[in-house]
C-alpha cells in the first residue's frame, strides 16, 4: 500500500500563535494556530457557533518539527496533541493578523497608531466573515484615514496610519471593500487606482480578483476620470486681467507651464494646488488669488461629482452608512 504520508505537505506552527495551554488548533492550509476556544467564542459569535458541534472526523498531517522527520501517523480523528483541529477556508496571512489582533492587543491597535494595509485588509475579511465587530470596525477606521469620504480630510496629508504603494494597493482596497460592504471607501480608491495607466491596470496580478463589477466600473471610470478634468485646468487659461498688475508678464509664465499642469491634472485633478503650484512669487499677487480661488472651488466640484463617476450614491448617503457600520465599538482586552 502506498505511504501517503510522504506526500502530505508539511505543516508547521506559528509560533507566536501556539498557546501550549490552549486547547484548540486552527489550521489555514498548512499552517497551524493553538488558542484558546473560549477566547475565541467569546469574541466570535461564529466561531462559537461553529465550536458548539462535534469536531469532524479526519486524518492528521505531516507537521515541521514533530521529531518525525516531518510527518506524523495518520489518527482516527482530526486532533494533535489530544486538541481539536478546526480547518479555515482562509490564507495564512489572514488568519495570522486576525489572531494576532485577538490575542495580541499590541499588534492591531486603533489609529493613529500605524499598521499596513495587508493587515487591515486580512483582519477586515475575517472580522467580517467571523463577526467580530470591534475588530471590523478598527479596521474601517485605518482605511478611513487613507482613503476618506471628505474633502478637508482628503487634502490632510501624513495622516494615514498606513503606507500604500498605489495601484496593487488601490485593487486591494477595492476588492476588500467591496466584499465587506465597505461602499464609502470606494470612491476614493477607484480614484487614486485612476492614477495608473490602464495597462498596468490591467496587467496587475490583482486585477483579475476583483469582481466583474468592480472590473466594469474600473473601466468605465478610467475614461470618465480623465474627462473630470478639463473643469479643473481653466485657472491657468483664463487671464485675470481685472487687477493684474503685470498681464504680459502673468500670461506668459502661466502659458509657459500649462503643459505641465495638465499633465498633473490629468493623472491627479484633485491634487493640491499649493502642494504642486510654482507660481508663487512668479505672477502678480492677485493673479495668484484668484488662480487658487478658481482651482479651489474647480476642486470642490469635482469631489462632490466623484461618486456618480463610479456609479456610488452620493456622498451624503456614503457617509450615512459609514456612520452605521463605525457607530459602536465593543472594547476588548
Amino acid at each position: 500500500m502506498e505511504n501517503t504520508s510522504q506526500t502530505q505537505p508539511a505543516l508547521h506552527r506559528v509560533p507566536e500563535l501556539w498557546f501550549e495551554d490552549d486547547n484548540l488548533i486552527l489550521r489555514a492550509e498548512n499552517t497551524l494556530y493553538r488558542v484558546s476556544k473560549g477566547v475565541l467564542a467569546a469574541r466570535s459569535s461564529v466561531f462559537r457557533d461553529m465550536l458548539s458541534f462535534p469536531q469532524a472526523r479526519a486524518r492528521s498531517c505531516p507537521m515541521e518539527g514533530d521529531g518525525t522527520g516531518g510527518r506524523a501517523e495518520e489518527d482516527d480523528e482530526d486532533v494533535i496533541e489530544g486538541c481539536p483541529v478546526v480547518r479555515l477556508h482562509d490564507a495564512p496571512h489572514d488568519v495570522t493578523c486576525f489572531l494576532r489582533a485577538i490575542f495580541d492587543s499590541s499588534f492591531f491597535e486603533p489609529p493613529p497608531a500605524k499598521t499596513d494595509l495587508a493587515a487591515i485588509t486580512g483582519i477586515l475579511r475575517l472580522s467580517h466573515k467571523y463577526d467580530v465587530q470591534y475588530l471590523r470596525r478598527r479596521a474601517l477606521l485605518h482605511l478611513d484615514t487613507g482613503y476618506p469620504t471628505s474633502l478637508a480630510v482628503y487634502e490632510v496629508s501624513g495622516s494615514e496610519t498606513f503606507s500604500s504603494d498605489g495601484l496593487d494597493d488601490s485593487l486591494l482596497t477595492i476588492q476588500c471593500a467591496s466584499e465587506v460592504n465597505a461602499t464609502w471607501l470606494l470612491p476614493t480608491a477607484f480614484y487614486f487606482l485612476c492614477y495608473s495607466d490602464l495597462p498596468l491596470i490591467l496587467a496587475s496580478p490583482r486585477w483579475p480578483l476583483l469582481s466583474p463589477v468592480d472590473q466594469a466600473t474600473a473601466l468605465s471610470a478610467y475614461t470618465r476620470q480623465r474627462l473630470a478634468c478639463p473643469p479643473v485646468l481653466p485657472f491657468l487659461r483664463i487671464p485675470f486681467t481685472e487687477g493684474c498688475t503685470s498681464l504680459d508678464k502673468c500670461s506668459a509664465y502661466r502659458a509657459a507651464y500649462l503643459l505641465d499642469v495638465q499633465s498633473w491634472n490629468i493623472s491627479d485633478p484633485l491634487g493640491s494646488y499649493k502642494e504642486w503650484s510654482p507660481f508663487e512669487g512668479k505672477i502678480c499677487s492677485y493673479c495668484l488669488a484668484e488662480s487658487e480661488k478658481y482651482h479651489r472651488t474647480a476642486r470642490r466640484g469635482l469631489w462632490e461629482e466623484l461618486p456618480g463617476l463610479y456609479g456610488l450614491p452620493g456622498w451624503e448617503v456614503l457617509e450615512r452608512m459609514k456612520a452605521e457600520a463605525l457607530a459602536v465599538e465593543v472594547i476588548m482586552a
